[in-house]
């Protein structure tokens, strides 16, 4: 169930990216393409310390789930740091946009798919 709502998820990204260098220049399919790669690395992270380790207690999933957070926004800052340092990123706005749009996606997916 987890690999396919994650299978799901980048199945989006890849056609809206394929939708977007069919109409447009392909710096903006690149960043498009960096920033849902953020938000899908830091969030695929997120689900799988979540939902893959089963816990006994509640005190154990308070502590899961603190470490789910502070790994995805470690990973999310990083991939931004490293993607504006090493990568020149064309459109920064389709970039943000991107990185939104997927942590968006993300939540209607894990919400709505069951």
């Amino acid at each position: 169930m987890f690999l396919r709502k994650l299978f799901f998820e980048f199945s989006i990204f890849v056609v809206i990216a394929s939708i977007l260098w069919f109409f447009s220049n392909i710096g903006v399919t690149t960043s498009f393409l960096y920033g849902a790669s953020v938000s899908f690395l830091s969030n695929t992270y997120s689900a799988y310390v979540l939902l893959v380790h089963q816990t006994k207690s509640i005190r154990e999933e308070t502590k899961r789930f603190y470490i789910a957070e502070f790994g995805k926004w470690s990973i999310s800052v990083t991939l931004f740091a490293l993607i504006f340092l090493n990568v020149d990123v064309s459109n920064p706005i389709v970039f943000f946009g991107a990185f939104i749009f997927a942590n968006l996606i993300t939540i209607f997916i894990h919400k709505f798919k069951t």
